[in-house]
């Protein structure tokens, strides 16, 4: 069969026509989300619009620089999240904040924690190091919020871009009524590597709400993060199925490329149809009612294997459509079908039954999770609360401005004070390193 279109181009953009496999479509689930209407804050509002914004990153404090603008402009608490270690002129970008209101910590990838790897436990043949790193890095963001008392807090990612102070406002609004109020991309949305390859077949990507631009209530946020792609739509799944997950705007994302590295098809594959099975059965069981079902009978479908057995069939259909129609439209530019060509692989690995399995160890583990969160002590800083979690051994703190953050003492939306500011007084300049846990973390 040959195209009819004349450029590479032009057969990216391309919608349907007679010549073309028959499209398997990619299903929108955007009727699950609520669009309330939102009150403009107005240029001249003032005020802490949220508590505290959690960045979680692992590239240049240049990339950090819009989010650490947006806390300013917000009146609030900086968190960045980074791996291990802290890059180079960290300082540089943070000074631009008030003393005490922003801090950067660094999560240990190979120290072991109960709480932050509660999630890397649950059954799965391939998981990616970024999955494990996000995942761990969420849940202590909503630890902290949820210590420390906040109620409004925004999990922002690096790339994230046209968030402007009076949109936050008007967005972080919405949290008095839903635990999760979600900030859409349109433009170039973040889908997965299948996602874009069906953008390419002349399809719209539908925007649904993701990690990277996410308002939540941590002291009503009754999920976590798993280490798993889509563990942004896992850990606020069962917000949606109550109704509960809002849009309160949209944002712009930096563009990246998708295709060039197929190996990250591999790690997507699973998540993916993770994600499509449970949206599937949102959608199709009845919303909240005085007669609903409890969680775990809600999810007993997906505990079986005959369900995601017809998944995984519907998803090979798909692959297959995709890359059929990826050979007749883009001919000239292989590297997307090459990605596809990977998911259609780990679709073939994948078993039923891994699917089922981790749903019945999910559902263990979010029991647990809940537990654990009703059990924390309230924290006056974001130190405390780290202190309290017997986390100090898994991660750093940064300290910026010292003599400056220990003359502020214990600062209410977690401030450097106290005993580890003073510490890094007596040095003169920033410093960091593991600390002992007050603690056990076990």
């Amino acid at each position: 069969m040959t195209a009819t279109l004349k450029t590479d181009e032009q057969r990216a953009g391309a919608k349907c026509d007679g010549e073309l496999p028959k499209p398997f479509q990619i299903k929108s689930y955007s009727h699950l989300l609520r669009f309330p209407e939102t009150t403009d804050a107005g240029p001249g509002a003032t005020g802490r619009s949220v508590d505290a914004i959690i960045v979680p990153t692992v590239r240049s404090p240049e990339q950090l620089r819009s989010a650490v603008r947006l806390a300013a402009d917000a009146g609030c608490q900086l968190v960045a999240l980074y791996t291990d270690t802290f890059p180079d002129g960290l300082s540089s970008v943070l000074d631009e904040m008030r003393p005490g209101m922003a801090m950067a910590l660094a999560v240990g990838s190979g120290i072991v924690h109960r709480m932050l790897d509660l999630a890397a436990g649950l059954p799965q043949t391939v998981v990616s190091s970024c999955a494990l790193d996000i995942s761990r890095k969420r849940n202590l963001g909503i630890l902290i919020g949820r210590a420390c008392g906040w109620t409004r807090m925004l999990f922002l990612d690096d790339d994230i871009r046209k968030v402007s102070g009076e949109k936050l406002r008007s967005a972080a609004k919405l949290l008095d009524e839903y635990p999760v109020v979600g900030l859409q991309v349109k433009r170039y949305p973040d889908a997965s590597v299948v996602g874009h390859a069906w953008r390419l077949t002349g399809h719209e990507q539908t925007p649904f709400v993701s990690g990277g631009s996410l308002l939540v209530n941590p002291q009503r946020f009754n999920g976590f993060f798993p280490a798993v792609y889509h563990e942004d739509w896992l850990s606020l799944i069962n917000h949606l199925r109550h109704d509960e997950v809002a849009v309160g705007g949209t944002v712009g994302q930096l563009a990246y490329r998708p295709f060039t590295t197929p190996e990250r098809a591999r790690f997507e594959e699973f998540g993916d149809t993770l994600a499509a099975g449970l949206l599937e059965l949102v959608d199709a069981q009845p919303g909240p009612a005085s007669s609903a079902p409890t969680e775990r009978d809600y999810w007993c479908e997906a505990t079986k294997i005959h369900f995601w057995q017809d998944i995984l069939n519907r998803r090979a259909a798909l692959l297959n459509n995709i890359a059929e129609r990826l050979r007749i439209m883009r001919p000239l530019d292989p590297t997307p079908l090459d990605s596809v060509h990977v998911s259609q692989q780990r679709n073939e690995e994948l078993k039923p039954e891994e699917f089922a399995e981790f749903i019945t160890k999910w559902l263990n583990a979010l029991a647990v999770w809940r537990t654990w969160m009703s059990r924390l002590q309230p924290a006056d800083s974001v130190t405390k609360a780290l202190a309290d979690l017997g986390v100090l051994h898994a991660v750093r703190i940064y300290e910026t401005r010292p003599q400056q953050a220990a003359a502020r003492g214990t600062h209410r939306i977690g401030g450097f004070g106290g005993r580890w500011g003073r510490r890094a007084a007596a040095g003169g300049r920033p410093r960091f390193g593991f600390l002992r846990p007050r603690l056990s973390q076990r």
